[in-house]
Parts: C-alpha cells; sequence; structure tokens
C-alpha cells in the first residue's frame, strides 16, 4: 500500500476514494460502495473490513458534498419541532438520531415556533441541502406545508400531529383514547364537575384529546356529571397558571381540572398553591405527556404517558423504510398511551369543602 501523494508544502494531501482503492487493491466503484452507507450489502463483509482498514490508515473522509450533488441527496435527516424547549421533544429528537445513526444518517434539528410560515421556510431551506427525508412534528390540520413536502419529493414522516393527509405517513399517540381513559379515572373517583383546559384546535392534538373529552361525557357513568371546556391561549406554564387564576376568580365550581399537556398543569397547580387551594383535597389536577421530573412535584402530577421514545424511533425506522422504497403506500401507526396515577388526583370532595373554599374565595375577592 503506497501512501498518499504530498503537497508542494510537504504535507500529505487529502486521501481520495482512488488512493483507498489503490491500497485496497479494488476497483474505485467497489471502494465507493463499501463506504457509502445502504450499499455494503453488495460486497463480502471481509473485503468491506479490508477497505475500512485503508480508508482508516489514510485518513480518508467521504466527500458528502460531491455524493449529494450526485445524487441530489444527503446523508442527512430533517426533523422539525415546533418548540425546542419544551421537554416533550427532546426524548423524540434523540430517538430519531439514534435511529438514524444506525443507517449512517445525521439529524438537522430545526425549530418552527408555531409559525406556519417559518415551518415552510425550513422545509424549503432543508430541500435545497439535499435532505434524504423529513421528521416533521409541527404539521397543523389540513397543513400547506404536507404539500409542500410531496411537491419536492421528501419522503416526509409526521410524528406527534397528524395533518390528516393521506398522502403522508404519521406516528401519534391514539390521544382521544387516552383522556377518554383519564376522564374515567377521575369519573371512578367520584368527581361529577370536571374541567377541561385546551389550547387552540389547530392540530391533531389538540382536536383528539378535546374529542377524548367529549366522548367520555357521553359514557353512562357520565350521566349527571358536569363537563366544562375552557380555552387556551399557549401550552405552557405561564398560560396554565393564569388559566387557572381566571378560573378560581370567576367562582370555579368544578372538583376536577383536566389539563391539555403538563406544562400547563404545573402553571394550573402554581395557581392553586399560591390561592391555597389544595390539590387533591379540594381539586384533583392532571395532564398529559409524562414529562420528566413530574413524580417530583408536590403532589406527583397524575399524567398520561406518551412514549416520546416510542414516537420518535417509529416515526425514523419508517422514514428509513421510505427512503429505500419511496413507491411504498403511507401508513398511519397510533400508540396506545396509559394514565400514570400519582398524588395529584384523588377522591371528590364532599360538598362542605368545596362550599368553604368558595366563600373563602369570595371573602379574599371582597377584601381586594
Amino acid at each position: 500500500m503506497s501512501d498518499t501523494p504530498k503537497r508542494p508544502d510537504g504535507k500529505r494531501a487529502r486521501a481520495t476514494i482512488v488512493d483507498v482503492a489503490k491500497g485496497a487493491g479494488v476497483h474505485v466503484s467497489t471502494a465507493s460502495r463499501a463506504l457509502s452507507p445502504g450499499a455494503t450489502h453488495r460486497i463480502s463483509s471481509k473485503v468491506v473490513r479490508k477497505i475500512e482498514k485503508v480508508a482508516e490508515e489514510l485518513g480518508y473522509k467521504r466527500n458528502t458534498l460531491a455524493s449529494s450533488l450526485r445524487t441530489q441527496r444527503t446523508g442527512t435527516i430533517g426533523l422539525i419541532v415546533p418548540n425546542l424547549s419544551d421537554p416533550l421533544f427532546s426524548p423524540i429528537i434523540a430517538a430519531v438520531e439514534e435511529r438514524v445513526a444506525t443507517e449512517g444518517y445525521i439529524t438537522f434539528v430545526a425549530n418552527s415556533d408555531y409559525s406556519g410560515a417559518k415551518l415552510r421556510s425550513i422545509i424549503d431551506r432543508m430541500s435545497s441541502q439535499f435532505v434524504a427525508g423529513l421528521v416533521v412534528a409541527s404539521f397543523e390540520l389540513n397543513d400547506s406545508a404536507v404539500e409542500m413536502c410531496l411537491k419536492l419529493g421528501i419522503p416526509t414522516v409526521a410524528v406527534l400531529r397528524d395533518p390528516r393527509d393521506t398522502r403522508i405517513s404519521s406516528v401519534c399517540m391514539d390521544d382521544a383514547a387516552g383522556v377518554k381513559a383519564m376522564v374515567e379515572h377521575i369519573l371512578d373517583l367520584g368527581h361529577k364537575d370536571i374541567t377541561y383546559v385546551t389550547p387552540p384546535l389547530a392540530a391533531s392534538t389538540a382536536q383528539n384529546r378535546l374529542e377524548g373529552f367529549q366522548a367520555a361525557g357521553r359514557l353512562a357513568k357520565a350521566a349527571g356529571c358536569r363537563f366544562d371546556v375552557v380555552e387556551a391561549r399557549a401550552y405552557d406554564v405561564p398560560e396554565g397558571e393564569r388559566i387557572m387564576k381566571q378560573m378560581l376568580a370567576t367562582g370555579l365550581s368544578s372538583t376536577a381540572v383536566m389539563a391539555f399537556n403538563d406544562l400547563l398543569a404545573v402553571g394550573c397547580l402554581v395557581a392553586l398553591k399560591s390561592a391555597g387551594v389544595a390539590c387533591p383535597g379540594e381539586i384533583s389536577l392532571t395532564g398529559v405527556n409524562d414529562l420528566p421530573f413530574m413524580n417530583l412535584l408536590s403532589p406527583p402530577l397524575t399524567s398520561l404517558h406518551t412514549a416520546g421514545r416510542d414516537l420518535g424511533f417509529e416515526s425514523a425506522d419508517l422514514l428509513m423504510s421510505l427512503i429505500k422504497n419511496l413507491s411504498q403506500p403511507s401508513k398511519r401507526i397510533l400508540l396506545t398511551p396509559h394514565p400514570v396515577l400519582r398524588g395529584s388526583t384523588g377522591p371528590a370532595p364532599a360538598a362542605s369543602v368545596r362550599t368553604s373554599q368558595a366563600e373563602a374565595q369570595g371573602d379574599a375577592s371582597a377584601v381586594d
């Protein structure tokens, strides 16, 4: 095996695929396939290992730019989420990165900020960078960005949020069934007056969870119960705190409050503590997503576990399949969430307790 040539300044030139092929005693095309993700199955493992060893000794690095210009695809996957600061997306991102890495891909992550215009701009930019495929957690219902992905010809999988377009594959949780199961838990605890806090219904997650809440209201065990819905403006802790303060100020009668997600639920809990309202003694509280540290709150939060890592892995696995076979039909995968019961939910309080609470709140308002 010969060394790579030296430049005029005496330094060794960057090794090329020709150098690798020469050192391994194989044709250039064989060396190229051996060092290309997804193509090694066409060569014996013994030859692949020999070529890899020569490449390592020469310090050879694949020219991914040249490859992308030839194939119009790079060894990269685009992953778009609506809010990078939301801990919900961390396990999804990690699982996607781990799964695609097994096939030689790296992941570029972008944040759409819940903006349709920004989402479309990111997709356009990633397309110009020749990403091999996209995993998108930012689609809204009937999103025009889906049409954009289809026109650009980028293999795309929706994760967490389903745009409800039969031409695109998706991996989501069965939010409706999960929330319905959580309401049943609340009803079994004897609660007769329940409030659900929902964000605007722009995404499938919001719409499906509300449908689950409403479906539970039609159960036989829900006869004679009151179900109320309050709309939030955002998905975060400050909004949950604002909503709960507003509900308490206007005379909240519910003995159980169910939030669209854990962040809203945490905000609600902050407001309850600030107002001196016992949870779950006076008001039970639930969230969705079962984020890390929800078990460390006081009281620990009852939440619907939505398996972020499973969502990430399944969406990435489906995308790898699409990249290998662009003609395969779209697929919709629904994963099953389950309630994780903790200390923030308890038996419905006696009527006398709720009356005392309402009177105390009224006295406080009078003082203010």
